[in-house]
């Protein structure tokens, strides 16, 4: 190592994907278990366009029934009439996608959105505090389907990657 170099950590960046953030949020808020109570039955977040209803999420049971994200309400009832439509709430999706990015700093210096459904945490040099990559992987997921969340997640040395 030459003089007056220090040597760096490579840099290491957590992205979390919330893979189905807004229907969880909704089956959250109703007090369910994923695939109980209201969320067993066909259920989709939509939103308002100058054509109609516009499916934004759906939970498992209305993507088995053939609803999917970007499709007309009109064209899910199609295949599937009994499916339920429940307006989508963007603003407060983005309010609780903020908390979770402040409360995410647990596992690094810092952390930032990655809208709509995602969140980036710099984990450089701090993987070994919770006994390496894998295990901080292992309590990122604990700690996010403790909340009642959905995730996938990779550790890479850019946020791109």
């Amino acid at each position: 190592m030459s003089q007056g170099r220090e040597r760096r950590s490579p840099r290491r960046i957590l992205s979390i994907w919330l893979a189905s953030f807004a229907i969880d949020r909704w089956r959250i808020a109703e007090g369910c278990d994923r695939g109980e109570g209201a969320d067993a039955a066909p259920l989709v977040l939509i939103t308002e366009t100058a054509h109609g209803p516009r499916i934004a999420a759906a939970n498992i049971a209305a993507r088995q029934a053939g609803a999917r994200i970007g499709t007309m309400l009109a064209d899910a009832r199609a295949l599937c009439p009994s499916i339920a439509a429940v307006p989508a709430d963007p603003a407060g999706d983005l309010d609780a996608l903020e908390k979770l990015a402040a409360w995410a700093r647990r596992w690094g210096p810092w952390s930032a959105l990655d809208p709509a459904d995602g969140l980036l945490v710099d984990v450089t040099a701090v993987a070994h505090l919770f006994g390496g990559e894998a295990r901080l992987l292992a309590d990122v997921h604990r700690a996010f389907e403790g909340r009642g969340f959905a995730i996938r997640t990779a550790i890479a040395p850019t946020a791109g990657a």
